[in-house]
């Protein structure tokens, strides 16, 4: 699974619009971050005060667009986020970082400077998904 998706999809869906480097390409369902007042896919280094949110659309260099749409999440939103370990629910309210724009990094520890905490495990261990949420937005 390469695409972070809500779990549950809600009316109150909340999207707003950002400027994005011309050429840069939006992949639906990355991560994305606000770096020099752009958006930019989110990676290892991201915190929590640069997250925008979720990438709403996939713009290719060719589309030339320069505004990317993106879902806000609420404290309440959950998504279905790819883990680079096997799922496990002792890892259940653990605070964890990025791998890179689709991925959460679970090592079993928490991070104090994780942007993700996991709810629960999705699907079977190795499937490597799990419910979580953004921390403080």
């Amino acid at each position: 699974m390469t695409e972070v998706k809500q779990a549950t999809i809600k009316n109150t869906r909340q999207l707003r619009e950002t400027d994005k480097a011309t050429g840069t390409v939006m992949t639906k369902g990355n991560i994305l971050a606000m770096t020099a007042g752009l958006a930019v896919d989110a990676d290892s280094g991201t915190l929590t005060s640069d997250l925008l949110g979720v990438c709403n659309d996939t713009i290719s260099v060719a589309d030339a667009e320069i505004r990317v749409t993106y879902i806000v999440p609420s404290d309440e939103d959950t998504f279905i986020f790819a883990v680079t370990n096997n799922s496990v629910a002792t890892d259940n309210g653990q605070a964890m970082v990025l791998t890179d724009a689709a991925e959460v990094n679970n090592t079993h520890t928490t991070s104090l400077t994780g942007i993700v905490q996991q709810v629960e495990p999705y699907g079977d261990a190795s499937d490597k998904l799990i419910i979580g949420r953004f921390l403080t937005l």
